[in-house]
């Protein structure tokens, strides 16, 4: 995944933060499948908003972490692929 590659909500999921903490739970409405968010995943998906680019995600992330790990590019892109293939985050042409 490039850097400047832009990633997009999918208009067909809705989120929704659990407890402080807990991580988030996303819904796609046409499949009615629920998705579980870790509380990096639910920064992640705060963070891609309307839209940005990956390297704007993954800084993002990382000014999040105290300690953020080696593999922190490598991570956020399998989550960005999952959320693609199970149609909740789109890659967007723009």
């Amino acid at each position: 995944m490039e850097s400047g590659q832009r990633i997009q909500r999918n208009e067909q999921a809705v989120f929704r933060e659990l407890a402080e903490g807990e991580g988030g739970v996303l819904l796609h409405l046409e499949s009615g499948a629920y998705h579980g968010l870790n509380p990096i995943g639910t920064v992640i998906w705060g963070l891609v908003g309307d839209g940005s680019t990956f390297g704007d995600l993954v800084e993002g992330v990382r000014s999040r972490l105290t300690d953020a790990p080696a593999e922190l590019v490598s991570d956020v892109a399998a989550f960005i692929e999952d959320l693609v293939e199970r149609d909740l985050l789109i890659f967007s042409e723009e």
